[in-house]
């Protein structure tokens, strides 16, 4: 959810560490997400207040550089805010209601959506070779779509969406570069809150007890806020693919926390597709920066 801030290696092992930090974190969404489902907490309530209090939380941190929001056609702001929205519930959602594996591992199909949108939004054309290497991510997702049960079936659509929102929120953010990255994430954060209180209405619950208000503080400060911040230091201080590839750890961290905290096993197909997609992901990553490093070579 940031941009590339430099290339600049200031204490690079220490930033190594922080992401590491950062993918611990993140990954609590998955286990928190379930306890908060046990608690009769409908997934789209999860993601209105997640949105909400995270982005409460980031307002001081951006309050004072909001005229950063200046630099850029108010159109990719709206178009952020409406991504970040579609990927936050689509995750919220699939997680409360499949294995939290499919949903984390389903999220990072979001480079197959970067590669198919960056040349119809932005004009940039990737490599046909970084196309190929996504075909793998796609094998891993017919596997896991094609050897799932039929009742799976319509909340794995939902974590693929969750996929789609990410790329789509990606994309949106190159042409946030120019705003400062506490500023993104507090407006897309609360304006993410406050367009999912009619979906609440219609289909959640806005009542909710006091340990999932617990929950949800914590999901919103330890899971959300912290690794947020954490994560513009290290930008700072290491390349942006590089803190993409270190980051992919969140996938095998998630299933595990919530193995470990709520007993939920990894689904077969996951397994079987779960690597493909990794994979997958993982070259387009390489590829990616590979690219990027020979475009500032001289």
């Amino acid at each position: 959810m940031v941009s590339p801030l430099s290339t600049a290696s200031r204490h690079p092992g220490r930033a190594v560490l922080v992401l590491l930090a950062c993918a611990a974190l993140w990954s609590l969404n998955g286990p928190l997400i379930k306890l908060l489902d046990a608690a009769d907490v409908p997934g789209i309530t999860i993601a209105c207040y997640r949105s909400l209090l995270g982005g409460l939380l980031f307002l001081p941190l951006a309050w004072g550089r909001r005229s950063t929001l200046k630099n850029v056609n108010r159109v990719w702001p709206l178009a952020a805010i409406l991504a970040f929205t579609f990927m936050t519930a689509s995750f919220c959602i699939a997680t409360a209601n499949t294995a939290a594996a499919s949903a984390i591992i389903l999220q990072y199909t979001s480079p197959i959506w970067v590669f198919l949108l960056a040349p119809l939004v932005l004009g940039e054309r990737p490599g046909g070779i970084e196309g190929g290497v996504l075909l793998v991510a796609m094998a891993g997702v017919g596997i896991i779509f094609f050897t799932s049960p039929a009742t799976e079936t319509t909340m794995l659509i939902v974590a693929l969406g969750s996929g789609l929102g990410y790329g789509t929120l990606t994309v949106t953010l190159r042409g946030l570069r120019p705003v400062n990255p506490f500023v993104v994430a507090a407006t897309n954060a609360l304006g993410s809150g406050l367009l999912l209180i009619l979906p609440v209405a219609l289909w959640g619950t806005f009542v909710i007890s006091p340990r999932a208000w617990l929950l949800v503080l914590i999901l919103s400060i330890v899971q959300f806020t912290l690794p947020y911040v954490l994560f513009s230091w290290a930008l700072q201080r290491i390349e942006a693919h590089r803190a993409a590839l270190i980051l992919l750890l969140e996938t095998i961290l998630n299933p595990l926390w919530t193995f470990l905290l709520v007993g939920e096993a990894v689904p077969i197909p996951t397994l079987m597709g779960g690597p493909l997609i990794l994979l997958g992901v993982a070259g387009w990553l390489v590829l990616s920066w590979r690219r990027a490093l020979r475009q500032r070579s001289p």
